[in-house]
């Protein structure tokens, strides 16, 4: 396992390699859920996030990566905790967790990175998520925990108004408190921005 920003580079490259997958080939998957799993095999490819790790001081061992964590924090308005698609525990947390298993199978642990992942939703959709990252504590560059969104659209369900990706899914990125990387498809153009964009960036098909 290696620091936590050797861990965050990780990420971020495998997140960003995601965006230019979708670009090359927007139907290599059908749903949402194989996004999620075409990230997770990137994330288990490398080295620093394989292998097993003690829970606590119990006789049980747990890898790294896991989709369907559940979020930190109940929101306001829900009635318990939802899930985050993906997440990266820490060897140290997993070792020291408070009531050692119970706090890995309850999903208590605090995972250092968490990710959400969306296809072919509004905008709306990625504001929620957002919010719902920011409930938990997650900000981007603040610290030991942060969070990202990734959201695609593929081209039957690309925003044809070109104002919405100019006006409101870039005034979105421009607040967010989190890593935001997205990926637009119309019919002359594809609208994208890497983690490392500070806008969305337009090229031709």
């Amino acid at each position: 396992m290696c620091s936590f920003e050797g861990v965050k580079q990780i990420l971020e490259t495998s997140i960003d390699s995601l965006v230019d997958n979708f670009i090359k080939e927007p139907y290599i998957h059908r749903c949402e859920h194989s996004l999620h799993c075409e990230l997770y095999t990137m994330l288990t490819s490398h080295r620093a996030l394989q292998g097993l790790y003690p829970i606590g001081n119990s006789p049980y061992k747990a890898s790294l990566v896991h989709k369907e964590w559940p979020e930190p924090s109940i929101r306001i308005d829900k009635n318990r905790r939802g899930n985050v698609d993906l997440a990266i525990l820490n060897i140290d947390d997993l070792a020291t967790a408070d009531d050692g298993l119970n706090s890995f199978t309850e999903g208590r642990i605090r995972p250092d990175f968490i990710v959400e992942i969306g296809l072919n939703y509004p905008i709306e959709h990625l504001k929620n998520d957002c919010s719902k990252l920011d409930n938990s504590g997650y900000r981007s560059s603040k610290g030991k925990k942060e969070a990202y969104l990734v959201h695609f659209w593929q081209p039957h369900k690309g925003i044809k108004d070109k104002n919405v990706v100019w006006q409101d899914l870039n005034a979105f990125i421009s607040t967010s408190n989190v890593e935001v990387a997205v990926v637009v498809f119309t019919d002359s153009h594809i609208w994208v921005k890497h983690l490392s964009d500070k806008v969305i960036m337009e090229t031709p098909i």
